[in-house]
């Protein structure tokens, strides 16, 4: 039984994986790319967050990136950006870690989750597999 549990929650993970990797890259596909500079770096205990900035048709734009290591930008600093053409305001930094990590991340646990699963349901319920030796005492 929770070997069935396994398979239907990898599998569910497994299509969220897909889903959010799906919509990451419809995003990509239907966004504008363009270079955003570091304009100010809020500094926290032991990580930063940049604040970029970004130009489009004459009007500036800035959002905050997500927390990183402390040393991973400066001021001035350039980074590929992706943004919505019809709401600038919606874009996403161009790295890996914002665009793919959960969509490959989720995908490759719903896999392995439902690969194990599938492997308990075919394996377990054999009493005497064929690959043992029968021992006649």
């Amino acid at each position: 039984m929770a070997a069935k549990g396994f398979i239907l929650i990898g599998l569910l993970i497994l299509g969220g994986g897909l889903v959010l990797g799906y919509l990451t890259l419809d995003f990509v596909n239907n966004s504008v790319k363009t270079e955003a500079r570091v304009k100010k770096v809020i500094k926290k205990h032991r990580s930063i967050t940049p604040v970029f900035e970004f130009t489009v048709k004459g009007k500036t734009y800035e959002f905050e990136g997500t927390n990183t290591r402390s040393d991973a930008y400066e001021l001035n600093d350039k980074e590929t950006i992706y943004y919505n053409p019809e709401d600038p305001d919606d874009n996403r930094t161009g790295n890996f870690m914002n665009l793919w990590f959960m969509p490959v991340f989720l995908t490759g646990f719903g896999i392995i989750l439902s690969a194990a699963g599938l492997g308990t349901l075919l394996f377990s319920g054999k009493k005497n597999p064929s690959f043992t030796i029968n021992r006649q005492m």
